[in-house]
């Protein structure tokens, strides 16, 4: 039996060789189907004859090419020609795949190729892959952290229409074509978009590659020249009173979106896509008149929504206005507005020392004060120091009052700095100085359309003097609803909200008064020298 069969394959079914029976046919067949049970499982290729091209190898063979090397064992060598033959001809050089094998023989005779990855040992695989799953759930999560701050970045890509192809024709099993030729389309609204994570394409040490599955509710006005009601002038070879007719169509769509995130940044940006809209993704569409039926029923529901508690429809606007007024939002970001406004007041103060001194030196003997300004600013950035401290000729003394003279004046603009506001309204793009940079607080405009049910995202973000995102955030709108029974008894319903997420957005903004902070502390450490130079004086 042990001769068919090894010891630690019978140990491993249960059997102790030490107390083996004589029953061998029992035992053989018990490990013969736990083999062919792993071999079930695994449901593995198996790469047979028909693949090897016996000229290819003896080719290799006389001109002593891997795995043939030359000596009197090379005729041992043919196994492993026949592998490394194989899995050339199965996997050409293209398809990537794992090879486990510890022969330099076989290595090489598969071929300096790229695709081929080779493992000394299954151990060394199963490492290799725990490390890539442990990386794919490492990007899976940052980026689940991190897209539902650039859902509003999508939803204005969707809103531009190089980003949108509608297909109002469709054809029927028999080549029937029916539908509309639309010759031009406008977004109309862009509502309710959603993302998650479909798949991580490519991972690095500092990018990353995913695809997301994304859905939205998107409304648009879709143009067609009506030629079934124009008439054709044969003569003329023209059709007359050919109009131009619009319809509106609802859809609910799915796309996919390729994004690229930065691990180092932790940031996303998003690659541009196309979106089409088609008979498989409309819901419902109407022909847009200048019918007055509709307006009438629109005041309607907006009375029956008011009468439930709800605002009505043409009115959200005001709702997220009014409610703007009394957030935390407006509160946390004003709060670091005003602490931005104090720190801009410390310019016009460092200011005045400046000014101070330069009225020392030009009242005083100004070569005895330039020389205990350089023996004080000596190691100062930017400082024009001189060659000789002792002995500071007329030259550098110019261009030493030329420098204070130049700081006076750099500190006065910083200290004209518009202060911002005490309120902001959506829509606003406010300006924040940082020294001579400028940075700008975006804040989004809603669209202006809100239907039962919608949500809607005002995208908020901070951009610096070379225009990248810096910091995100965004306000949801929610539409509320409330649905009744054929009895008219009230079920399920959704209340108006509005939630405010800018968390990052204040984290930005204290970025920038921490900066501030910064260089005023520099600035001071200056001034006071100067300070002490002139009570001197």
């Amino acid at each position: 039996m042990l001769k068919i069969v090894s010891k630690g394959l019978l140990e491993q079914i249960g059997v102790k060789t030490d107390l083996l029976l004589l029953d061998k046919e029992k035992y053989q067949e018990k490990s013969l189907d736990v083999w062919r049970k792993f071999l079930e499982n695994l449901n593995p290729e198996i790469l047979d004859l028909s693949l090897i091209d016996l000229n290819d190898i003896v080719d290799d063979y006389f001109d002593i090419k891997p795995p043939f090397e030359s000596g009197e064992k090379k005729r041992k060598e043919f196994p492993d020609a026949f592998i490394a033959n194989q899995i050339r001809k199965r996997f050409g050089k293209d398809e990537v795949i794992a090879i486990v094998c510890n022969d330099n023989g076989l290595k090489k005779a598969c071929g300096n190729s790229q695709n081929h990855i080779f493992y000394k040992t299954l151990g060394e695989l199963y490492n290799a892959i725990n490390i890539q799953e442990t990386e794919y759930k490492n990007v899976f999560q940052e980026i689940n952290c991190l897209i539902a701050n650039y859902i509003p970045e999508i939803q204005n890509m969707l809103k531009n229409e190089d980003c949108v192809e509608v297909h109002g024709l469709s054809y029927d099993k028999d080549g029937i074509e029916s539908g509309f030729d639309y010759s031009d389309i406008e977004v109309v609204s862009v509502k309710n978009v959603s993302c998650r994570v479909r798949t991580i394409d490519e991972i690095t040490d500092e990018i990353a590659w995913a695809t997301l599955l994304g859905t939205v509710d998107m409304e648009v006005a879709c143009s067609y020249e009506d030629y079934g009601n124009a008439i054709w002038d044969s003569e003329d070879k023209a059709y007359f009173y050919l109009e131009t007719r619009t319809n509106l169509e609802k859809h609910t769509v799915r796309f996919a979106v390729r994004i690229e995130l930065n691990r180092n940044e932790n940031s996303i940006r998003i690659i541009p896509f196309k979106v089409t809209l088609n008979e498989d993704t409309l819901r419902d569409w109407f022909e847009i008149t200048e019918d007055e039926e509709n307006d009438d029923e629109m005041d309607l529901i907006n009375q029956e929504r008011e009468d439930l508690g709800l605002y009505s429809l043409d009115r959200y606007a005001d709702y997220l206005d009014e409610n703007l007024i009394e957030s935390s939002f407006m509160d946390d970001i004003v709060g670091k507005f005003e602490k931005i406004n104090k720190l801009y007041e410390e310019y016009e103060k460092i200011a005045i020392v400046y000014d101070e001194l330069l009225s020392v030196i030009k009242e005083a003997e100004s070569s005895e004060v330039i020389k205990k300004l350089s023996f004080a600013l000596k190691d100062v950035e930017g400082f024009p120091t001189p060659h000789n401290i002792n002995d500071i000729d007329s030259e550098e003394q110019e261009e030493i009052v030329l420098w204070v003279d130049q700081s006076y004046e750099r500190l006065c603009k910083l200290s004209e700095q518009g202060n911002l506001p005490d309120n902001f309204k959506y829509g606003d793009t406010i300006e924040i100085h940082n020294g001579l940079d400028t940075y700008q607080l975006n804040i989004g405009e809603f669209s202006g359309i809100a239907e039962a049910g919608d949500q809607e995202d005002i995208g908020l973000s901070i951009e610096d003097h070379e225009g990248n995102i810096i910091a995100r955030g965004r306000v949801s709108l929610t539409v509320g609803y409330i649905e009744f029974d054929e009895d008219g008894n009230a079920g399920n319903g959704l209340a108006d909200s509005i939630e405010y997420y800018h968390g990052d957005i204040v984290n930005g903004l204290e970025t920038i008064a921490e900066s501030i902070q910064k260089d005023i502390t520099n600035e001071w450490s200056i001034a006071k020298k100067f300070e002490v130079m002139i009570a001197e004086e």
